[in-house]
């Protein structure tokens, strides 16, 4: 009866934080649209000095859809590739307050080469968590996954006819 009761509680307990999640992946998705792009250092030690070192930026492009909406903060990035390393020394923050249009933010990342060598990471996931602050509400916590997409190109050459 016990370990019924026991084993009842470990799963109302992980329903209630994949709950949690999902519900925090939804107020995230409701506030902000965001798309993740990559790009590769053009020269190794561009970055680090290091010339064995590969690394590269993610680009996070967001619009807000939330006109409460005053920023976000990005706390944590974790890419699911393990080759991957994201170390986020500060926070990064993302200002919609007094923005119109996309506001991009980078992150640098720097590639294992002892778990891999990588080509491409188009279609790989990035997970992202941190907190949006309103401006007449209580700020809300979210975490959720995004799919990398293309190699990033800056505004000016992405929106010129071809």
């Amino acid at each position: 009866m016990v370990l019924i009761l026991a084993v009842s509680v470990i799963v109302l307990f992980i329903m209630y934080f994949m709950l949690q999640s999902k519900q925090r992946e939804k107020q995230f998705n409701q506030a902000v649209s965001m798309q993740v792009n990559y790009l590769f250092q053009d020269r190794p030690g561009q970055y680090s000095g290091d010339y064995r070192t590969k690394s590269g930026v993610f680009v996070f492009r967001t619009k807000s859809k939330d006109e409460e909406l005053k920023n976000m903060v990005i706390k944590q990035v974790k890419p699911d590739h393990p080759a991957l390393v994201v170390n986020l020394e500060q926070i990064v923050v993302v200002p919609f307050e007094s923005k119109k249009g996309d506001s991009d933010v980078s992150v640098r990342f720097k590639l294992q080469r002892k778990k891999g060598e990588i080509a491409t990471l188009e279609g790989k996931g990035i997970r992202i968590a941190g907190v949006l602050n309103y401006a007449n509400r209580k700020p809300k916590a979210f975490s959720t996954v995004l799919k990398i997409g293309e190699l990033y190109q800056s505004n000016e050459h992405s929106n010129q006819p071809t």
